[in-house]
């Protein structure tokens, strides 16, 4: 028997209601018991159109299309965006936990510290030292907000580039969740996996770079579908401007850790030797 009012917001309700008219709820309620827990756990998941499967299925063969029905107000075709983020982080974070190696410890080096002439100038470079370990440390276990943080970044980038095409920044913002979401499950995957069992920096240095163009690659591919750049010259366009936003992000995280482990003007030394410029 259905209730005279809905248990979510008391709005009253007619016998022959299913659904509260004011907030959506079913009428019909029941306890939630184990078996009911595991079929809503499972549904959430396998549900043919809103369930998580459904969205990589479809972010994996139309990322484009999924971007612009779901902006364009086909929010029950598929599972929410951002809940899909926040799993995705935690499905990164628990791979880089239990499968990234040991981290190598950064010391100061005794031998340059006996080259340095001054007592000031030695606790200048143990200082540095131990920032280079505090930003290691961070980047192994604060990732997950390295890559929160470049969504909003990246999605300046598109919609200053591609904003004649009539979304404004939110919609970017969304369009890119989702494409950002994707690829950082590939690293989570994939890219992590391969860097526990290849344990060589050369190896591991590789394999992001790998990672940073199949980005770039995807996201180019998913803006093309979403703005509807049909055409080489337009989705050479797009492609350009994603390996822009992909390497100007990877500029700027790359500029942030030197100013931060050299506090200096000579942080540019390290940027040169993480770029192989040096």
């Amino acid at each position: 028997m259905n209730p005279t009012n809905c248990l979510n917001c008391r709005a009253e309700l007619a016998t022959s209601q299913r659904f509260c008219a004011d907030c959506g709820q079913k009428t019909a309620t029941h306890r939630i018991t184990l078996p009911h827990f595991l079929h809503e756990f499972f549904h959430a998941f396998t549900h043919a159109d809103k369930g998580v499967f459904h969205l990589l299925k479809e972010l994996t063969l139309h990322p484009g299309l999924v971007a612009r029905e779901y902006i364009g107000g086909k929010r029950k075709k598929y599972f929410n965006p951002f809940t899909f983020f926040l799993l995705v982080m935690a499905v990164f974070v628990f791979a880089s936990t239990m499968l990234t190696k040991t981290l190598p410890e950064v010391k100061p080096d005794p031998a340059i510290i006996a080259r340095i002439p001054t007592a000031e100038g030695k606790a200048a470079y143990i200082a540095t030292m131990e920032r280079a370990g505090n930003a290691v440390v961070f980047m192994s276990k604060y990732g997950n907000v390295v890559g929160m943080i470049a969504v909003p970044f990246l999605s300046l980038i598109t919609w200053l580039c591609f904003r004649r095409k009539g979304y404004n920044y939110g919609e970017h913002l969304t369009a890119n969740l989702l494409f950002t979401s994707y690829n950082n499950l590939v690293f989570a995957l994939f890219i992590i996996p391969l860097e526990a069992v290849w344990k060589s920096l050369n190896a591991n240095q590789w394999l992001i770079a790998c990672g940073l163009t199949f980005h770039a690659i995807y996201l180019s591919w998913g803006l093309s579908g979403f703005l509807l750049m049909r055409g080489f010259r337009k989705r050479l366009v797009v492609f350009l401007v994603s390996l822009m936003a992909t390497a100007l992000w990877m500029l700027l995280s790359i500029t942030a850790m030197s100013v931060y482990i050299y506090q200096n003007k000579n942080f540019y030394h390290f940027i040169l030797r993480t770029l192989g410029l040096d």
